[in-house]
């Protein structure tokens, strides 16, 4: 697989999980890592992998989608909230 194609597949694998934790969380918020969207989605956990779902997160981030919480000792971690458009729209479709 070319490695543009693979960028795409793994964005669109990362959205399709990403919406699926938004579907399945009860509170009002929800937090999560590159690590745990990959491994939730079946992807690699090898650091070029967790670089891809960083950057479709970061994308998330500039867009307002998603916010940037905190980086650690264990990398960083993202939060959203139930006023994001995203977690609205999932929420919505249900």
């Amino acid at each position: 697989m070319p490695l543009r194609e693979s960028y795409f597949e793994i964005e669109r694998i990362v959205m399709e999980t990403l919406q699926d934790m938004i579907r399945r969380t009860r509170g009002t918020c929800m937090t999560f890592t590159p690590k745990k969207i990959a491994k939730r989605a079946g992807l690699s956990t090898k650091p070029v992998t967790l670089s891809i779902v960083d950057h479709v997160l970061q994308t998330l981030s500039e867009k307002g989608l998603i916010q940037f919480y905190h980086k650690g000792w264990h990398g960083k971690k993202y939060i959203i909230h139930n006023t994001s458009p995203l977690w609205i729209k999932v929420k919505e479709g249900e």
